[in-house]
C-alpha cells in the first residue's frame, strides 16, 4: 500500500469510507465463483457449521429461559453491534472482533450488547432485568476442534447498586459458567 494510504483512509468520513469499502466488497464478491465458495466453506473456521447438536442446544436454552424470574425480559439481539462496542464496554481489542463494513462488528459477546440495551432502557424504567441467548463469532483461534462460533446465554440488570452481566457458554466441552462484572456504557468514560 502506498505511503500515507492508511492515514488517508482512516481520515475519511464514516459514510465515505463505508461507500468505498462496500464498493470493494461488491467488486470482490462479483468475482467469486461457486467452487471458491465451497472451498472457503470447507477451510474457513468462521463459516463452517458448528459440531453442536441444535436439538441439545435448544433444550438447554429452553431450560435456561424456564429458570429465569418472570420480571426478566427476553431480548433477541441483532447479530451485529455498533463498531467499537466491545472495545468501549469491555477491555477487548478490536483485532479479536470480526469487524464489518457498515460501521458494525459481529457480536462476539452478547453481554456487551445487552449492557447497551439495558442502558438504553434505564431511562424508561426504574429497574431493568434482561436476558438473551445468542450465537457469537470470535476472531481468536480456540484450538483444534473448537468452533469460532457458539451460543452464549447472558443476563443484564441492576441487582442492588451495581450493574452486572453474566454469561454461560454452551457447545462441545464448553458447558461452564463464566461470571463477569461489567460496567454499562454510561460508565465508560
Amino acid at each position: 500500500m502506498p505511503a500515507g494510504s492508511r492515514d488517508a483512509l482512516a481520515a475519511l468520513p464514516s459514510a465515505d469510507l463505508r461507500t468505498l469499502l462496500l464498493g470493494v466488497a461488491r467488486d470482490r464478491a462479483g468475482a467469486v465463483r461457486p467452487a471458491q465458495v465451497l472451498r472457503r466453506w470447507r477451510e474457513d473456521r468462521f463459516v463452517r457449521p458448528s459440531a453442536a447438536d441444535p436439538r441439545a442446544l435448544s433444550r438447554v436454552e429452553g431450560r435456561i429461559w424456564s429458570l429465569l424470574p418472570p420480571d426478566v425480559a427476553g431480548v433477541e439481539l441483532s447479530p451485529v453491534a455498533p463498531l467499537g462496542t466491545c472495545a468501549a464496554v469491555a477491555p477487548v481489542r478490536q483485532h479479536r472482533i470480526v469487524s464489518a463494513v457498515r460501521g458494525t462488528e459481529v457480536v462476539s459477546d452478547p453481554t456487551n450488547a445487552l449492557a447497551v440495551e439495558a442502558a438504553a432502557r434505564r431511562g424508561r424504567a426504574d429497574e431493568v432485568h434482561l436476558a438473551a441467548t445468542h450465537r457469537v463469532l470470535r476472531a481468536q483461534d480456540f484450538g483444534p476442534g473448537a468452533s469460532a462460533h457458539f451460543r452464549l446465554a447472558c443476563s443484564a440488570g441492576r441487582p442492588g447498586s451495581g450493574r452486572s452481566t453474566s454469561a454461560a457458554r454452551h457447545g462441545p466441552g464448553r458447558d461452564r459458567q463464566r461470571p463477569a462484572r461489567r460496567h454499562g456504557p454510561s460508565d465508560a468514560r
